[in-house]
């Protein structure tokens, strides 16, 4: 009788999806462009698992109702399998923070990703000490921000901050907004980061609205993946 292994060898990827703007169209291109790189990833036939720490909003846009969440089973003692929840792709599982802050899923997210080729964290809009945590432990990030005004200033402003902590924190910059504001918002946004941080981090893409990020999630996808090989090489 032939025996057939898995030989498959998850790539572990942590990658956290950060959104620098706090207005309510900063949770919409946090939702969508974490849900469209998951599913991107997923249809390749890598296994995905990705974290909504974003009140539901990641679960109702993927299409999943859900019942026990990771704080049940960090507080309540559920089973970590019952807050896993399979999409309509195999390769592809969703998990609810429920009222489990991020800084106390820190720990969990570092030994979920060893199981997955990749691991998407939707996050909350905005900076906190737990946001640089993360960054620290990710292979990779997102950081998106809107071209409007002059918002280029808070992506800015977390990188600042996430560097004060973890200097080798290069993200691909992601901009919502009409192209030539997104190319313009993203070289004065590089220009300072150049000026006072050191290396300005690259661009990913720019998206005309936040709905649309899975029309660049499959060159996003390939562009962070270049990246966490590159982190792996120099770290």
């Amino acid at each position: 009788m032939k025996m057939f292994l898995n030989t498959h060898r998850s790539t572990g990827r942590l990658v956290p999806v950060f959104v620098a703007h706090e207005e309510e169209n900063g949770k919409s291109l946090a939702v969508n462009t974490t849900l469209a790189l998951a599913k991107a990833a997923a249809a390749r036939g890598e296994t995905v698992l990705m974290l909504d720490i974003l009140g539901g909003d990641l679960m109702q846009a993927a299409g999943i109702i859900h019942g026990v969440t990771l704080a049940d089973v960090l507080y309540r003692g559920a089973d970590i399998g019952d807050a896993k929840y399979i999409s309509h792709n195999e390769h592809f599982t969703v998990a609810h923070a429920g009222d489990a802050p991020l800084e106390d899923l820190l720990g969990s997210l570092a030994a979920m990703s060893l199981s997955y080729d990749w691991v998407f964290v939707g996050t909350e809009v905005g900076c906190t000490p737990a946001h640089v945590c993360l960054a620290g432990a990710s292979d990779t990030a997102i950081l998106g921000y809107a071209s409007q005004k002059n918002l280029f200033m808070r992506a800015y402003w977390m990188l600042d901050a996430i560097r004060a902590r973890v200097p080798k924190f290069d993200p691909l910059m992601l901009v919502e907004g009409d192209e030539t504001d997104g190319f313009e918002t993203y070289d004065l946004f590089a220009g300072t980061v150049r000026e006072f941080l050191g290396a300005a981090p690259a661009l990913g893409g720019i998206t005309q609205n936040a709905r649309d990020t899975h029309l660049i999630a499959p060159t996003l996808l390939a562009c962070l993946r270049e990246e966490a090989l590159e982190q792996r090489r120099t770290a």
